[in-house]
């Protein structure tokens, strides 16, 4: 009897980012530097389909002058690994072939699904509709929630995590977000891990049991930062797409990009129903997803998450009547209010800009002036003398930072490990400060701050992050802390074939 599935549950999933969306997801010759007839070109040059020798740089090009390695009508590449019962790979079964899709860590929770907006046709001498047809582009969306770390997943996600280039400067950066990221959800089978599971079934001839729900063009419309005392720090992004599609296996999929030139698909390589004894050449922008893996070496090594203990938030003591910290220091200032909670707000409200000709947006652009607020609750401590009415006529701006520090033992002194991460809002004021008393309650005070975001050029406003992540020579191989653009430099996958060809590794 066959036998059905249950649920789904967060152990089966596993959530990966692409830098780009335009389709060139894959790296030839593992990454590393090789030697072609136009002289010596980088392999981590972005190809619409695997390479088809470890060596291979550009393979060719399909019909619509896309660089390719693999084309329609060739063998699939005969140099991928052999199973364990010494049975050749095809299209289901590739595996090292490089890839710059990056898989996104920690991730708490994710929700997706889309919403079409039609128009009805309606006419005299009909009491219903003719027709119902689409006129303005579908609407396809993608919450998620992650702890922080190290920065590492705000740089896949278009920001500059350096700490010292405006963060914005990526997503506002043509190049880098014209065509928006590619996401993908896996989904393992019931009672399977996506982490080391997914290694398995690839091994035991299961690779179609697996399914990847991906979402294409999409871009953050939201994100935000949680920090509170009895929580761990956490990150939730919101992404609006174009696209939604589903299928089964992880490797050699059409990507569910659009192309935002002419609103056709970036990828419909195989045949009817994915078809893969039948393929079409014109557009082969296919996608692998690297084996899922915890990102997690252990408490020795590594870092689960970070702690709200290991936080300390630098008001500048630029409060009004309450009195706040001031410095960054392993304690706060003696009588300052004791932060409860601080929150980054950044909506990125977008515009999708669409003309004649196509149903489908060529971009969507961040609406401009856009502005970042930070939030803090605390419980009154002492109070400090203030008048309203000087501040209206204060113009001086300062700087809000909020630091995240690697976990401590306690000693002598605290805070001696590294910053895994930092925010700093540069460019401040002051906007509110409100007071709650109640019976039963302890007093506190809330305070907000803004600051307007400005450009690579701007650099006495805007917000800044730093990513411990950025500085590693191990995990960043591009510019310090730069985004990802669709060629891998920051963040190429070298070796995709880890977990799948050498058995799971951590």
């Amino acid at each position: 009897m066959a036998v059905h599935r249950n649920r789904v549950i967060y152990q089966s999933e596993a959530l990966f980012i692409s830098p780009d969306a335009t389709g060139y997801h894959f790296t030839g010759a593992h990454g590393t530097v090789a030697t072609t007839q136009h002289g010596n070109v980088s392999a981590n040059f972005g190809l619409m389909t695997p390479p088809t020798g470890v060596d291979q740089v550009i393979g060719g090009k399909n019909k619509k002058g896309q660089a390719v390695g693999w084309q329609c009508g060739e063998a699939w590449p005969v140099w991928n690994p052999t199973d364990e019962q010494g049975n050749a790979s095809n299209a289901s079964y590739a595996k090292d072939h490089g890839s710059i899709v990056k898989q996104l860590k920690r991730v708490q929770s994710a929700n997706y699904g889309f919403t079409i907006n039609r128009q009805d046709i309606n006419q005299f001498g009909h009491a219903s509709r003719l027709d119902s047809v689409v006129v303005e582009s579908p609407t396809v969306n993608l919450d998620f929630s992650y702890y922080l770390l190290d920065g590492f997943n705000e740089r896949q996600l278009e920001f500059v995590t350096n700490g010292t280039i405006n963060t914005l400067s990526g997503m506002l950066t043509p190049e880098l977000y014209q065509a928006g990221n590619n996401f993908f959800i896996l989904t393992s089978p019931e009672a399977r891990d996506a982490v080391k599971g997914d290694a398995n079934l690839n091994r035991e001839g299961l690779e179609n049991t697996k399914s990847v729900i991906s979402l294409g063009n999409g871009y953050i419309t939201d994100y935000s930062v949680d920090i509170s005392v009895g929580s761990i720090p956490t990150a939730s992004v919101t992404v609006e797409g174009m696209n939604i599609r589903s299928d089964f296996g992880t490797t050699g999929n059409d990507v569910p990009a659009m192309n935002m030139r002419d609103g056709s698909r970036v990828s419909d390589a195989w045949g009817p129903n994915n078809d893969r004894t039948k393929c079409h050449d014109t557009c082969t922008g296919l996608y692998s997803l690297p084996a899922a893996r915890s990102g997690y070496t252990g408490c020795e090594d590594d870092i689960a998450a970070l702690r709200p203990g290991d936080v300390v938030v630098d008001l500048q003591g630029r409060s009004l009547i309450s009195k706040s910290t001031s410095g960054d220091l392993s304690t706060p200032v003696i009588g300052s209010a004791h932060i409860q909670s601080a929150n980054i707000s950044l909506p990125l409200a977008r515009t999708s800009l669409q003309r004649l000709g196509s149903v489908f947006g060529f971009s969507k652009a961040i609406d401009l002036p856009l502005s970042v607020t930070v939030s803090v609750n605390a419980l009154l401590s002492d109070i400090k003398r203030g008048n309203m009415v000087d501040l209206l006529c204060d113009c001086e701006e300062f700087d809000v930072s909020i630091s995240l520090f690697k976990p401590d033992c306690n000693g002598c002194v605290t805070k001696q490990t590294d910053l895994a991460m930092k925010y700093i809002m540069k460019g401040a004021r002051l906007e509110s400060e409100n007071f709650s008393s109640t019976i039963g309650d302890n007093k506190s005070v809330d305070l907000t701050f803004t600051t307007q975001i400005g450009s690579s050029d701007d650099m006495v406003r805007g917000l800044y992050i730093s990513g411990v992540e950025a500085g590693s020579s191990a995990t960043n191989k591009g510019v310090k802390g730069f985004p990802p653009a669709w060629t891998g430099v920051g963040g190429q996958t070298t070796g995709a074939a880890d977990g799948y060809l050498f058995g799971y590794r951590e």
